[in-house]
């Protein structure tokens, strides 16, 4: 169902409590910057009759509506990391994943368990690594992604899916999040995959791709766009240019799986063109 115009109000408006009293009318919203007004757009004309109807209350100064505000705000605690991180499950949930892969090898020091997880079916041949193709596993075209290797590795990847991956979740919901990681994540690990047989982890890939779709969607839908700080794309990429040159390993890092972060920006790029050109509200 299309989405339709609730309100359009200034960029003044503290639209925070006016969002809060719609979820819990069950009023399914969103609010987006575009040409130099807030917008609140809502599922259904019942919903922004609705979502109009509590902003003109609010703007009386319904005694009720005042009375429950100031209640709330007496006794309702700030915002925990709890809170906000239950605010954006998907996320969460592959912080969690990403974390325990990260644990992984630490703690299964032959690798016994970490090969299950990797993309290869990985075995050693006369001093050889080899590794069959994951043919009947399709979890391992996933699972490398959770993997990590070092603090460095999983401190990086979990603070900038944090970032870029929560504003993607709480802007465009869950499904379109996990529809970017298991893209992304299949994408970059196979380009991987295909550049030599090793193995690799991380969500760098991963981060890559939704670096790409949020530069990508700014460009194309600069009013609704992503509030990602200038610099940032500029920084990663980069960052991203001296990891291909080699940099990382004449620091000592190691090497690096710089196809599966080149491929994961490329995927990131198509699929922002092509949420952007799919998402278009009708005029």
């Amino acid at each position: 169902m299309a989405e339709v115009v609730g309100l359009r109000l200034p960029l003044s408006a503290d639209l925070k409590w006016f969002s809060q009293l719609l979820w819990q009318s069950s009023v399914p919203h969103r609010i987006a910057e575009e040409r130099g007004m807030q917008v609140v757009w809502v599922g259904s004309e019942l919903h922004a009759a609705q979502a109009k109807s509590l902003y003109e209350r609010i703007q009386s100064g319904d005694p009720e509506l005042v009375s429950v505000r100031i209640e709330r705000r007496k006794f309702r605690p700030q915002a925990s990391w709890g809170r906000r991180f239950f605010n954006v499950p998907v996320v969460a949930t592959l912080l969690v994943l990403s974390l325990l892969g990260a644990l992984l090898p630490v703690l299964d020091r032959d690798f016994q368990y970490v090969r299950y997880l990797s993309f290869y079916q990985l075995y050693i041949t006369g001093g050889t690594l080899h590794g069959d193709w994951p043919v009947g596993q399709l979890w391992r075209v996933i699972t490398p992604a959770f993997l990590h290797f070092g603090v460095m590795h999983i401190v990086f990847n979990s603070l900038w899916l944090w970032e870029l991956g929560g504003m993607i979740e709480r802007r465009q919901r869950a499904v379109r999040i996990l529809g970017l990681f298991v893209l992304v994540a299949a994408g970059s690990n196979i380009a991987q995959a295909m550049s030599s047989v090793s193995l690799f982890g991380g969500m760098s890939g991963v981060i890559y791709g939704l670096l790409g779709y949020i530069v990508i969607w700014n460009r194309l839908r600069p009013e609704q766009a992503f509030p990602l700080v200038k610099g940032v794309a500029i920084f990663m990429i980069v960052w991203l240019l001296l990891c291909i040159a080699g940099f990382t390993e004449l620091l000592g890092v190691g090497a690096i799986a710089n196809t599966a972060h080149l491929s994961g920006l490329l995927l990131g790029v198509v699929l922002g063109f092509a949420a952007a050109m799919l998402d278009r509200k009708p005029v």
